[in-house]
C-alpha cells in the first residue's frame, strides 16, 4: 500500500462544543489505483483530503504514506515526503499567470532541486503524452479552461509522486470536457502507476473509477 489511514478523528471546536467532522476513517490506496470519494457538503471530504496530504494532523488516528508514519516525523520531513510523494489537483488550475505553461511545469521540480534540463525534459514528455506540447510557451490565459486543468493535472504529476489527491477536479468543466480529463487521468494512472484519489459530486466521473467510497456521518464506507 502506498497510502494507508487507520482510524483517522477530526474536530474542530465550535460555541456549542467540538464538532466531529471525521470518525474513524479508514482507507487505503495501492499503486495505480483510481478511487473517488463522494459526499454532501460539508461531510469532511476537504478535511481528509488536507489530512491526508500531510497539510493538516489529525486529532487521532494513523497516517502512513510511502511506509512512513507521519506522526513520526519532523516538520521538514513531512514537507519533503508531500514534495516527492504527493501531487493535488483542484476545482480551480491555480496556474501562475505570469509564468508559461512550461514554466509553471518546471518550477515545482526546481524547487525539489532537478537540473533544468531533467526539468525541461519532463516537461516535454508529459506535454508530448497529453498533446499539449504547442501550449509550452504559452501563458495559462492563452489556452482554453479543460487545457488549464489538464496542466495542473501535469502539475500535480511532474515530480513523479505515488500518489494524486483531486478536489472536484472536473466540477469547473462542462461534461465532454470532464470526460476527456477524465480519460487523461486514467491513462496517466496507468502510464506512471500513479494512485489518484478523487473528490467528485459525479456519478460519471465516479463511474470511471475502480473504487468508489463515500462519507457518511463522518467516516467512509464502500458506496452502494
Amino acid at each position: 500500500m502506498i497510502l494507508k489511514a487507520e482510524n483517522i478523528c477530526k474536530s474542530y471546536p465550535t460555541s456549542a462544543g467540538p464538532l466531529e467532522v471525521l470518525r474513524d476513517v479508514s482507507l487505503s490506496l495501492k499503486e495505480g489505483e483510481l478511487i473517488s470519494v463522494a459526499g454532501p457538503s460539508g461531510c469532511g471530504k476537504s478535511t481528509l483530503l488536507n489530512i491526508l496530504g500531510t497539510l493538516d494532523q489529525p486529532d487521532k488516528g494513523t497516517l502512513e504514506i510511502t511506509g512512513k508514519n507521519v506522526a513520526l516525523l519532523d516538520d521538514e520531513s513531512i514537507s519533503r515526503l508531500r514534495s516527492e510523494s504527493i501531487g493535488f489537483v483542484f476545482q480551480f488550475h491555480h496556474l501562475l499567470p505570469e509564468f508559461t505553461i512550461a514554466e509553471n511545469l518546471m518550477i515545482p521540480q526546481r524547487l525539489l532541486g532537478r537540473s533544468e534540463k531533467t526539468a525541461t525534459d519532463r516537461v516535454t514528455e508529459l506535454l508530448s503524452k497529453v498533446n499539449l506540447l504547442p501550449r509550452y510557451n504559452h501563458r495559462p490565459n492563452a489556452i482554453s479552461g479543460g487545457e488549464r486543468q489538464r496542466v495542473a493535472v501535469l502539475r500535480a504529476l511532474v515530480n513523479e509522486p505515488g500518489i494524486v489527491l483531486a478536489d472536484e477536479p472536473t466540477g469547473n468543466l462542462d461534461v465532454e470536457t470532464a470526460r476527456q480529463l477524465m480519460e487523461m487521468i486514467q491513462n496517466l494512472a496507468k502510464d506512471f502507476n500513479q494512485a489518484f484519489l478523487i473528490v467528485t459530486h459525479n456519478p460519471d466521473v465516479a463511474a470511471l473509477c475502480e473504487r468508489n467510497l463515500t462519507i457518511n456521518e463522518g467516516t467512509v464506507i464502500p458506496a452502494p
